[in-house]
């Protein structure tokens, strides 16, 4: 038996950890990755959460993560911030006395999920992306706390909502602050065969707005 089986069902319980043994299976065989889509809590009248001494969360230009850039566990390629900040895409950022701890990109048209498959919204939405807090902080509503900043800095204008995705196995990402009410509409995901990926989205996503799609080749 495989350690991430026992490793998985102890942190979550029998049924979770058996669904994320499953689902790093389908992975690994058939390269399928599931993801879930969640309509953002977007009401305006949710205080930030308090956080502890010497964090700060604030609103960035990408360029400005170059430091962290190719450093490991930070997931933050050079290519990719340089590509997000040519893009206007934006940044909310935790910091801890200085050191970046946490951060989640946004866009407001389409996004590169990898290299062949990019998120397309529509106009009545914001996408929310790459979403990472660092392992030694969390539990602590940094998320929660870069989504106030988001409402507040950049503003949705009448009759947006933001959404994001995530892997359906990953139950670390999906715990939100008990204030917050997402609202999932369904399943989104692709796979790869013989190198090519091919995306899906279910007809819950695509009627609120946002699907996967290829990446066309002359892009």
């Amino acid at each position: 038996m495989s350690l991430a089986r026992p490793q998985a069902i102890r942190e979550f319980g029998l049924g979770r950890g058996l669904h994320v043994y499953l689902m790093r299976a389908l992975k690994r065989a058939f390269g399928l990755h599931l993801f879930l889509v969640e309509l953002g809590d977007d009401r305006q009248d949710l205080a930030p959460p308090r956080l502890p001494d010497g964090y700060t969360t604030r609103a960035a230009a990408p360029a400005e993560l170059l430091g962290w850039a190719d450093r490991a566990d930070y997931g933050l390629s050079r290519n990719f911030l340089e590509q997000a900040h040519a893009r206007g895409h934006r940044v909310v950022a935790n910091f801890c006395r200085g050191e970046l701890v946490g951060y989640g990109f946004v866009a407001r048209e389409r996004a590169r999920v990898t290299d062949q498959i990019e998120v397309v919204v529509a106009d009545r939405l914001v996408y929310r992306y790459k979403a990472w807090t660092h392992p030694d902080h969390r539990r602590m509503h940094l998320s929660y706390a870069r989504g106030r900043v988001n409402r507040t800095q950049f503003p949705l204008q009448p009759g947006q909502r933001t959404v994001s995705y995530v892997e359906t196995h990953n139950y670390a990402s999906r715990l939100h602050s008990p204030e917050l009410q997402p609202e999932a509409v369904g399943y989104c995901g692709f796979v790869r065969i013989a190198g090519r990926e091919l995306p899906f989205t279910l007809a819950g996503p695509k009627r609120a707005g946002f699907r996967l799609a290829r990446i066309p080749r002359h892009r």
